[in-house]
């Protein structure tokens, strides 16, 4: 199935890191379908000095205005992608001037595009940091409760050169079941990447019961039961754990719901400490947030 993903751009042609992930990770990335979006800063000075350009029309595929430095960035997207197969009527360009607040603006734009996953590179990753780290600020509060941010985030470094699996953590957290929800989707024809189901300092007695859950939802997807494995590790915390594991395995990604168990429980409606903390820590696996 085609999946249409909408990666941001920012203006250094250097800092493709999602776009390289996607071309990295996807056996044939022209199956799919790609939106760049690049926001302008609202506050930058120069904005009237480099905006050089306005492109509309269907043949290029581009919408609102254009920096010089935002182009360069967004014809080396599009060469990157194009490099791996993609049709040019497969990539669409948006383009605008910062109106709420960037992280609010690409989440406004994920709802109304009806996106399979948001890809970030990691200095998009930063402004999303704020969002995370701060889940009193009554902002965040609302956003989130106002079911603005209901897609997976994708946060991507600089990929490495092979692939790898996907690390898929598991709690027995709903958010944790709808994480294998959407790494059965984003697999679901891509052999090359198995799947390891891991519990991290979890509990054994549940241990059966969530791992079955999970694999059910992945068999779901088309996912062979040769492509998955299980694997449980205890360590200081949750988090090391977790890192331990990504730096043994050589993964790709890994996939995480936005709230644990013991946050659903409580009935709390931020993102839980666990994901917070690795937005920060991860530097080769690209970390899927799931809603």
């Amino acid at each position: 199935m085609k999946k249409h993903f909408l990666v941001t751009i920012s203006n250094d042609v250097d800092n493709l890191y999602g776009v390289r992930f996607l071309c990295a990770f996807f056996r044939s990335i022209g199956e799919h379908q790609v939106t760049l979006l690049h926001i302008c800063r609202s506050d930058d000075s120069s904005m009237a000095k480099t905006l050089s350009q306005m492109w509309q029309g269907p043949d290029e595929g581009i919408e609102g205005q254009l920096t010089v430095s935002a182009r360069q960035a967004i014809f080396k997207a599009r060469e990157l992608l194009a490099a791996h197969h993609m049709g040019v009527e497969q990539m669409k360009t948006k383009t605008f001037a910062e109106r709420f607040g960037k992280v609010k603006d690409i989440l406004a734009e994920s709802s109304r595009g009806l996106y399979d996953a948001i890809i970030l590179g990691r200095r998009a990753s930063y402004s999303l940091q704020w969002l995370f780290e701060r889940p009193a600020d009554e902002t965040v509060l609302s956003l989130i409760k106002d079911s603005c941010c209901t897609t997976p985030l994708w946060i991507c470094p600089e990929p490495e050169p092979q692939g790898g699996d996907v690390l898929l953590c598991l709690d027995g957290s709903q958010n944790s079941l709808r994480a294998a929800d959407h790494v059965g989707f984003i697999l679901s024809g891509q052999e090359q990447h198995g799947v390891t189901l891991f519990q991290a300092n979890g509990d054994e007695a549940k241990a059966e019961t969530i791992f079955t859950a999970a694999e059910g939802i992945l068999a779901g997807h088309g996912i062979a039961a040769s492509r998955m494995r299980r694997k449980s590790d205890r360590g200081l915390s949750v988090v090391s754990t977790l890192l331990g594991e990504l730096h043994q395995g050589g993964y790709a990604a890994v996939a995480i719901g936005f709230r644990g168990e013991r946050q659903e429980a409580e009935g709390g409606s931020g993102v839980g400490s666990i994901t917070a903390r690795l937005i920060g820590k991860l530097e080769k696996a690209s970390l899927w947030c799931c809603p």
